[in-house]
């Protein structure tokens, strides 16, 4: 008899387990948007006193601590970095490593490199010379976003333009950014 009770339980729960686990049929042919919960957005405004000179390197850098930022996503997702471009000519968000042109002289490269929990930016004048702040030679502060995409959809939009954030943003529904900290002590501001 308690055999029979057994199975009768057994067979009630996995009859609950199937059917709980059903979601309502969506439209036929017509798959839904992706949602941003694999995906983290956040933006920081740096000024001139956030930017470090480093004499051996020949280039200024800062680093943005993010907590979301950890070994699966630098490894296996996208970490994806993007500039608004201080100069007159055009405002428009750039995906990094990005060269720019501030004068006839000579250029400038930012690039990033990705650690555990943060995101070093470079910025290398061409001439490996001491020169400006990057906020002082614009005369302006500057602007980061960064967007974390895990592995499984990050794999899913492999073939998509990533580098146009506004592409990014429609992608991946973006609407809220995070708040992400220089060098673990300051607060976006």
């Amino acid at each position: 008899m308690k055999t029979l009770k057994f199975f009768a339980l057994l067979f009630v729960m996995s009859l609950f387990g199937i059917t709980s686990c059903e979601g309502p049929q969506g439209e036929p042919g017509r798959p839904g948007k992706d949602g941003n919960a694999n995906v983290q957005s956040g933006t920081v405004k740096v000024s001139a006193e956030d930017w470090v000179w480093d004499a051996n390197a020949c280039n200024w850098y800062l680093d943005l601590e993010w907590d979301a930022i950890d070994y699966d996503m630098v490894d296996y997702g996208a970490v994806l970095v993007y500039m608004e471009n201080p100069g007159e000519d055009f405002y428009a968000w750039h995906q990094l490593p990005l060269t720019l042109y501030p004068s006839d002289q000579y250029s400038a490269t930012l690039e990033t490199v990705y650690y555990d929990f943060k995101v070093t930016i470079y910025w290398t004048n061409s001439d490996l010379k001491s020169h400006e702040n990057p906020c002082d030679f614009y005369n302006s502060d500057m602007e980061f976003k960064v967007v974390l995409i895990d592995a499984v959809l990050y794999s899913k939009y492999q073939n998509e333009d990533l580098s146009n954030y506004e592409t990014v943003k429609q992608l991946f529904n973006i609407t809220t950014e995070e708040k992400i900290f220089l060098n673990s002590t300051e607060a976006l501001r």
